[in-house]
């Protein structure tokens, strides 16, 4: 099986071509015909000569000499090439007043420029809904997250180089575990790539968003960024919200095949600008934990009034989708948000699930799940049909262990590319099931061991913030990422843009605030 693996990686055929390829080369017989001519040469006695040398029985020691004067002559190369640097007109204009006083400088390291970058995130969604609805240029709508995400890494990168402020370290406990899946994520790329393109595209839909992490921890302030991004993801998702009521109760029509021909009282499933009431779903998920730390941290009444009242919609609105698998994250979510910030919410939540289960609508969408009909919809092109289907995938692979391939069955990059005739297309519904068949079982350990210790330090974030008004943010926003993990096992909620970003900007949040803002304030 090993073998098997060696041999068809991508690696092993490009090293066995270059090795072929200059077995025959020019550069090769170059060098051989050096290694012939070398020992009987002049040039080789003019430098016995020079270093004090006079048989090959001293061949260590004209080596050592010729090593102590080309260091002696590359210092001197470096000391010129440093002065004329510091002497350039570039290096000038950088130190001279009339850069230090532009406005471009002044924009570029005033922490505003930070906190746009920070709410620009948190508008992600509308702008990418905005670009691919209305742009007159597709190209623009395609490339605008990566070219947004290469500006972030440029501008860390520039203030790293050229601010005149000595920074904190931004390191922490989850940078390596990160680090480690992107780059098991590219061991299998390599192992496992019969269609390069198709294999960096889905290697490029797995890992890209994962760097806003990097990008978000590193351009976070203080509190106040911090609360820039909350405060637009609350907003943004109470609107949505009544997007989304609004659509229930004008009735708002939806497919055919979003509803079971045998369910009964189900009229219609909201899904605003998302296209999809599952998504709609998982967005509400993601944010109405986060939404609830806002009605505890803030005091006056008024306030909490006002947060408690965006709760509400936020859970309404996933209600009216209609999806169970949102259902069960927002009940995972609200357990956890309960279990570490009041345990009063139990019961709370307990009553409200009580009463829903008594309307008609809620009721038949819940008790269809013990019907006939339903296990036969869902054996026969429902998702327990379609993850039997994902495992006899994973078995036509080279070796479980690596899968049949990323980007190859499961998601979008697959779904563009039906390269492969016998199989059938489909979203898996499952990213965790569609994880192991890309990604092998090596790819799926790999993924949950990370988004175990993201939990972990999660939780230890949140622990150091107790006692701080930012404990409840940090809570917030790891129920609504638990609600979404759980939300995973019913859908392919990581193959959304989007949702992907917003999920690792959530967690650089909770890092800064638990790693790093302290850190920071220390320094």
């Amino acid at each position: 099986m090993i073998d098997k693996i060696l041999y068809n990686s991508f690696l092993f055929r490009l090293f066995f071509w270059l090795c072929n390829l200059y077995q025959y080369s020019l550069i090769a017989a170059v060098i051989n015909a050096f290694k012939r001519s070398w020992n009987n040469s002049v040039t080789k006695g003019l430098l016995w000569k020079f270093f004090g040398c006079s048989d090959s029985s001293t061949k260590n020691s004209w080596w050592n000499g010729f090593l102590v004067r080309f260091n002696s002559f590359a210092n001197r190369i470096g000391r010129g090439v440093w002065q004329v640097v510091e002497g350039s007109v570039i290096v000038r204009f950088w130190h001279s007043a009339v850069l230090r006083n532009s406005l471009f400088y002044k924009i570029l390291f005033a922490r505003g420029m930070n906190r746009l970058i920070v709410v620009l995130f948190a508008l992600y969604l509308p702008i990418d809904y905005a670009l691919r609805t209305y742009s007159p240029v597709a190209f623009i709508a395609s490339v605008w997250d990566e070219a947004f995400l290469i500006f972030g890494f440029l501008y860390v990168l520039f203030r790293r180089m050229f601010s005149e402020k000595s920074e904190a370290s931004r390191a922490n406990p989850f940078d390596l575990s990160l680090i480690l899946f992107i780059g098991i994520g590219f061991m299998l790329l390599c192992a496992v790539s019969p269609y390069m393109s198709i294999a960096v595209a889905g290697y490029r839909a797995v890992v890209q968003y994962m760097f806003w992490f990097f990008v978000l921890t590193r351009v976070i302030e203080d509190e106040k960024d911090v609360e820039a991004f909350c405060g637009t993801m609350v907003g943004l998702a109470t609107i949505i919200a009544l997007h989304g009521i609004y659509q229930f109760i004008i009735d708002v029509p939806i497919p055919s095949t979003w509803v079971a021909q045998a369910e009964a009282g189900v009229r219609t499933r909201v899904f605003s600008i998302f296209g999809s009431p599952n998504v709609m779903g998982a967005f509400t998920v993601m944010f109405a934990p986060l939404a609830a730390s806002y009605a505890y941290r803030v005091k006056p009444m008024i306030a909490k009034i006002f947060f408690w009242g965006c709760t509400g919609l936020i859970c309404l609105a996933c209600l009216f989708t209609f999806s169970r698998g949102a259902w069960l994250g927002m009940a995972v979510a609200i357990m956890v948000f309960a279990i570490i910030k009041d345990r009063r919410l139990i019961a709370i939540v307990a009553l409200a699930i009580g009463i829903a289960v008594f309307i008609p609508q809620i009721a038949n969408r819940i008790t269809f799940l013990f019907t006939e009909d339903f296990a036969n919809a869902n054996l026969n092109g429902g998702r327990a049909g379609r993850w039997r289907e994902g495992m006899k995938v994973l078995e036509m692979s080279v070796s479980p262990l690596i899968g049949y391939g990323m980007g190859r069955f499961g998601g979008a990059v697959a779904m563009q590319n039906q390269i492969n005739s016998v199989l059938s297309y489909f979203y898996m519904d499952n990213y965790y099931l569609k994880t192991l068949v890309e990604m092998g079982y090596i790819g799926l350990v790999g993924y949950v061991f990370t988004l175990m210790m993201l939990a972990v330090t999660s939780l230890r974030a949140i622990f150091r913030l107790r006692g701080n008004e930012m404990s409840s943010v940090a809570t917030g926003l790891f129920a609504g990422m638990a609600g979404v993990l759980a939300h995973s096992f019913t859908e392919n909620i990581f193959e959304v843009p989007y949702m992907n970003a917003y999920f690792w900007g959530m967690a650089a949040v909770i890092i800064f605030l638990g790693f790093i803002w302290d850190r920071k304030e220390r320094a």
